[in-house]
């Protein structure tokens, strides 16, 4: 997992400044690791950092929008990883089951 300092951050984002970062920051959009020797960023958050900066030129967001979308982002992200993890589990179920949980959910959803 690579880590990157603010200016290496900055640097390897052509949008990216250091009071764009500094309000993604504010937002807590992006939120380093902070260590005794200093602050240092993810490869997580610099794909975050490139998301932002594009929803900000291409899109115009700040503040509460980009909070907005940043925080929906991560749900749709968190429930697809429970979907996995559901769909892993039923794989492992008998032919039956996973026949009769199939018709139930297209029952639920009204096919």
């Amino acid at each position: 997992m690579a880590r990157y300092t603010a200016e290496e951050l900055i640097a390897a984002i052509e949008d990216l400044t250091a009071p764009r970062l500094a309000r993604y920051v504010e937002l807590r959009v992006i939120q380093p690791v902070m260590s005794d020797a200093g602050d240092s960023y993810r490869d997580v958050d610099r794909a975050r950092a490139q998301l932002l900066c594009s929803l900000t030129e291409d899109y115009g967001l700040d503040g509460e929008a980009l909070t907005l979308m940043m925080s929906t982002l991560d749900e749709v992200h968190g429930l697809r990883g429970e979907m996995q993890a559901l769909m892993s589990a039923l794989a492992e179920e008998d032919a039956e089951i996973r026949q009769r949980i199939t018709l139930r959910i297209r029952q639920k959803r009204g096919h």
